[in-house]
């Protein structure tokens, strides 16, 4: 599987019912969440590709427990060797190797229907992993030049978004929303649906012209913007 350019430095991957992004620095790869189990295989191949090796990626921010972001972890972890961030109130699930909280469905036959053929049929289990990190909001991580995690609670207690400043500015919005036909949305499940929306809207106000989604095309140029306008109708 190649990596499909987005910016200049960042890079999607495709990892079966979402995807993943890689930050490509001269010295060192960062990557964005890690995948469903046996995702390694995927992205080794996709940073071979690049013309880079695994052992290159530094470090791995996770944005939530979910195991098609971080069921994953474990194997990647063990390849790489990388340090692994993420917010504390989900850091203790991945620990645990637990994937879910409790979650309710957003409204919309759409979603009814997503959550009762995959969401519920999704391992609720996954091999535990080290998290060597725990952010908390606000922070800018060490490394990446300018990545800075918000804390955007909803889809789960300590989902998080990043944004980096490079490239014009990067938004990778994990699970905090998705943009499905040209609209902003939330996610199809959420641990509480009232706080994902004011975290998608809070998200909406930050500056940046790339949206990168786990769900969705990136949104390249003016994204910030477009968000802005839309989450005036959430």
């Amino acid at each position: 599987m190649a990596a499909e350019r987005v910016t200049e430095h960042v890079y999607r991957v495709n990892v079966g019912p979402g995807q993943v992004f890689l930050i490509v620095q001269p010295e060192k790869l960062i990557l964005i969440d890690a995948g469903v189990p046996g995702s390694a295989a995927v992205i080794s191949e996709a940073v071979c590709g690049l013309g880079r090796r695994p052992e290159e990626i530094s470090d791995i921010v996770v944005t939530h427990p979910h195991p098609d972001h971080a069921g994953g972890l474990a194997e990647l972890k063990e390849l790489t060797g990388a340090r692994v961030w993420m917010h504390a109130e989900d850091a203790a699930l991945v620990r645990a190797g637990r994937a879910f909280r409790p979650w309710k469905v957003a409204p919309g036959i759409r979603n009814r229907v997503f959550a009762r053929f995959v969401i519920r049929r999704s391992p609720t289990s996954f091999e535990p992993a080290i998290v060597d990190g725990e952010v908390t909001p606000g922070q800018e991580l060490p490394f990446a030049d300018g990545l800075v995690a918000l804390h955007t609670p909803g889809h789960t207690a300590g989902h998080l978004a990043l944004l980096w400043r490079g490239d014009g500015g990067v938004l990778f919005a994990g699970d905090a929303g998705n943009y499905r036909r040209g609209r902003l949305v939330p996610s199809t499940v959420n641990e509480d649906l009232e706080v994902a929306m004011e975290s998608l809207r809070l998200l909406a106000q930050e500056d940046f012209e790339t949206a990168c989604f786990a769900h969705a095309l990136p949104i390249v140029g003016g994204a910030s913007a477009l968000l802005r306008e839309q989450s005036k109708r959430l």
